[in-house]
């Protein structure tokens, strides 16, 4: 009885690790914007490089931080919708999806979970702040408080 319960338990494995997921087309998109972020360092903008470009193209500014760190000070002109609610609110970004789009939250991070989402929804021009608000700021960069 055990031996044939070890063996039920090693086919379960063995089927599990030879199984294959197929993939989608979410999937094969987010594959790409993998690709692409790894190729061109992992898609962040500079602060000083944001802000220039933000004075000359003038794009769709996404803050994904919470509410309180929003209050406490942000770029002029940003959206805030925190990275967990994206999803649900859809309708606050560009109908575009050639829409330019700077995202930031407060160190990087967030940013580029909400920056490979944009991407994977077929947002094509998206740039993340590296460093996030914190090092906008630390590089005396101009924001509302």
């Amino acid at each position: 009885m055990k031996r044939i319960r070890i063996a039920r338990i090693a086919v379960t494995f063995v089927t599990g690790a030879i199984a294959q997921v197929s993939p989608t087309e979410a999937s094969a998109r987010m594959a790409e914007v993998v690709t692409l972020a790894s190729q061109a360092g992992w898609l962040q903008t500079a602060p000083a490089d944001a802000f220039d470009y933000i004075f000359e193209v003038e794009p769709f500014i996404l803050d994904v931080r919470n509410p309180d760190e929003f209050d406490d000070g942000y770029v002029e002109g940003a959206v805030n919708v925190p990275v967990t609610q994206l999803a649900e609110n859809l309708d606050k970004l560009p109908a575009s999806l050639d829409t330019p789009i700077v995202v930031y939250c407060a160190a990087g991070t967030r940013g580029f979970w909400a920056q490979a989402y944009l991407m994977s929804l077929g947002y094509n021009n998206v740039r993340n702040v590296r460093g996030g608000f914190g090092a906008w700021m630390d590089a005396g960069l101009p924001f509302v408080n």
